[in-house]
């Protein structure tokens, strides 16, 4: 099958898609996550309806595309929300322009262009004459970033998928998907000393490291503030930490720059507010400067918050996302990926227990959604591996266990397969700049086209 020739297409259909901005908005009718997700959302079925497929729109929560009969349906799930663009972008974040070649903007990897080649990796079996014997059904949900309502909406009214995958992690194969939970810390904090924390704010989503922390000072006294700049400035410089001031007489406000990196590696981040409340501690006698920095620090393993754990796939990964102070009310919002040896309960606990010292606190589990691991050596996980190997002759990679969370967790039997892979220059996700190079969507393409036709083929859960 000459796969070559829907390159254009694909680079074309993923341009479309990322120039629609699709970060959850107020709701509008026919769009319960915004006017941006409902367009891309019809815009991906009107492609589908055109390349063959039959379509269905879900009230706009999320839809699918199918082709095929049977009883058994094999599912290829995939979302086209985006984390919002955030700052420092080379090129716009939603121009889906092409430089080096390679298109720019945000969703290319994350997730719009996997979907985008799972589509057309499926219209090309089409197009072989590939005799479907079960149904094979693309799912786009609108919300995977910021709570998949989507898919609940979608099994509410749906049937469930057989088994399938959902293209939004890495190469060879996510067999195992780790526990991921949402906990907010708050209370009411007072000054005490003679430098005042006017506001503190970090941070855009849960589930990415901060990558600025602005907040203000004040005092009755000028030369408190010039003592707090120095001491603040000394903690930054001592930590690389890049900052910008704006100084008045009896205030300053700072603008402290981290480094964004997703919220399942935060110890491949740079955490802005970390950093800047490790410099505050030096200077302000606030209760809240006091707790974070007694009970998280820079840690981004839970040390300090009495909740470490490790297991053979790895530490916990702890990332303070969202950070605010304000009136003397703060809050702090942590994402969590845990290992198989604890669980979300466990971990609360553990948190209250460490914060009973600090009675102005209170510590609250927001959600938790439970992780999977699916046989290694089954039919299923080594039918995506050998397609992988096939395609790329990469025959040391192992199937993984990842920190991340995606669609596979929310149906039996599935699991996340690609699209990262090395080889195929810088893979930003959830950072300024993410971009995908037209040689990986090629390969890509003929991965899926290779690992759909084998599950179709292959495997079956029916009983």
């Amino acid at each position: 099958m000459d796969l070559e020739k829907y390159t254009a297409d694909i680079v074309k259909s993923i341009q479309e898609l990322v120039r629609i901005k699709t970060v959850e908005d107020s709701p509008v009718i026919n769009g319960p996550f915004g006017q941006g997700n409902k367009e891309c959302l019809e815009k991906t079925l009107k492609l589908c309806e055109e390349l063959g497929f039959e379509v269905k729109n879900l009230d706009g929560y999320c839809g699918y595309a199918q082709v095929g009969e049977g009883k058994e349906i094999m599912g290829i799930i995939g979302h086209l929300d985006v984390v919002p663009e955030g700052e420092g972008w080379k090129y716009p974040a939603y121009s889906g322009e092409i430089v080096d070649g390679e298109i720019w903007g945000r969703g290319t990897w994350d997730d719009k262009g996997p979907v985008v080649i799972s589509i057309y990796a499926i219209k090309a079996l089409m197009d072989s004459g590939f005799k479907f014997n079960k149904r094979v059904r693309l799912i786009f949900g609108c919300n995977e970033e910021s709570g998949s309502r989507c898919i609940e909406h979608y099994l509410k009214v749906e049937e469930p998928i057989s088994y399938g995958v959902s293209p939004d992690s890495s190469f060879p194969v996510i067999f195992a998907e780790k526990t991921i939970n949402s906990i907010e810390i708050k209370g009411t904090a007072s000054d005490k000393g003679s430098v005042n924390l006017d506001y503190l704010n970090a941070g855009i989503v849960i589930n990415a490291v901060p990558d600025k922390c602005v907040f203000k000072l004040s005092s009755k006294n000028k030369s408190n503030i010039d003592e707090a700049i120095n001491k603040i400035n000394d903690s930054l410089n001592k930590h690389s930490i890049k900052f910008e001031v704006v100084k008045e007489d009896l205030s300053v406000e700072y603008i402290v720059h981290g480094k964004a990196a997703h919220g399942s590696i935060p110890q491949c981040g740079v955490n802005a507010a970390s950093y800047a409340i490790e410099a505050l501690k030096e200077v302000v006698n606030n209760d809240f400067i006091t707790l974070y920095s007694s009970c998280i620090g820079l840690d981004v393993h839970g040390e300090k918050l009495n909740c470490f754990a490790e297991d053979e796939y790895g530490k916990i990964a702890v990332n303070v996302g969202l950070v605010s102070y304000l009136d003397n009310k703060f809050s702090i919002k942590i994402n969590s990926r845990l290992p198989f040896n604890t669980n979300s309960e466990l971990m609360i606990k553990q948190i209250q227990d460490r914060l009973s010292m600090f009675p102005f606190a209170s510590a609250t589990l927001l959600s938790s959604s439970l992780g999977f691991k699916m046989d290694e050596n089954s039919t299923m996980i080594k039918s995506l591996v050998d397609a992988y190997q096939k395609v790329t002759k990469d025959y040391e990679s192992k199937p993984i266990c990842s920190a991340g969370g995606t669609y596979a967790r929310e149906f039996k039997n599935c699991v996340a397969f690609g699209p990262e892979m090395a080889g195929y220059g810088e893979i930003i996700i959830h950072q300024p700049n993410e971009r995908i190079q037209i040689r990986a969507i090629k390969d890509i393409l003929k991965i899926y086209y290779q690992a759909y036709k084998d599950l179709i083929l292959k495997v079956s859960f029916e009983k």
